[in-house]
């Protein structure tokens, strides 16, 4: 009987000794894979933020936040001036929830309302002459079609900002976001962009 119970007794610790590695193994792979995940969560999460700073909220005005596309912001150069550059931006106006939701009809008779329309605006800023130049202006529900019209630009259709006026506060509101986060980085001429705006508006940024 003693020599029975030593028998099991040795099965058993030759078993236990064989499923010690294999039991090792599977808890180096659960924590190999906690340690994965756990380096996943911070890309997902960068991931995330990206996609939400797309737009850059500059303003509130009479019913709505205007945002900044900083994907689409960029400085090009003026025509015909030869080596100035301004701002061509485009501004989404989004309904702040203050204003009353009203049902309409659209060109196919299907109803809509407020809430799911949005305002894209196009502006020149030109921080040579504290100027802007309006573009135009999109009445969006859902996403806006590329076949959009706007007037061409023109000398004559730049505005002197008056103070306290939306065009005022759009204006700076723009040039403080686009230094700020570097918008437009190319160089023309060995310059940045930075030195072409120092240059032309004579002022250290």
């Amino acid at each position: 009987m003693a020599e029975l119970e030593a028998r099991h007794q040795q099965h058993d610790t030759a078993a236990a000794a064989e499923a010690a590695p294999a039991q090792a193994e599977e808890d180096q792979a659960s924590q190999s894979q906690a340690e994965t995940a756990k380096q996943a969560e911070p890309k997902k999460a960068q991931k995330q933020k990206k996609a939400k700073t797309r737009y850059v909220e500059l303003l509130h005005d009479n019913g709505f936040v205007y945002c900044l596309d900083k994907q689409n912001a960029r400085w090009v150069e003026l025509p015909h001036s030869g080596n100035e550059y301004v701002a061509d931006v485009w501004i989404r106006l989004n309904p702040d929830g203050t204003q009353t939701e009203t049902a309409r009809q659209d060109s196919e008779g299907n109803y809509q309302y407020a809430g799911q329309t949005y305002y894209l605006e196009h502006y020149y800023i030109r921080p040579k002459t504290q100027q802007i130049q309006f573009l135009c202006e999109l009445e969006v529900t859902g996403r806006p079609d590329n076949a959009i019209k706007e007037r061409a630009y023109s000398a004559q259709n730049w505005e002197n900002l008056v103070p306290g006026s939306i065009e005022d506060d759009i204006y700076h509101a723009v040039l403080k976001n686009m230094q700020r986060n570097r918008l437009g980085s190319k160089s023309s001429g060995g310059k940045s962009i930075r030195d072409i705006i120092e240059d032309t508006v004579n002022i250290s940024l």
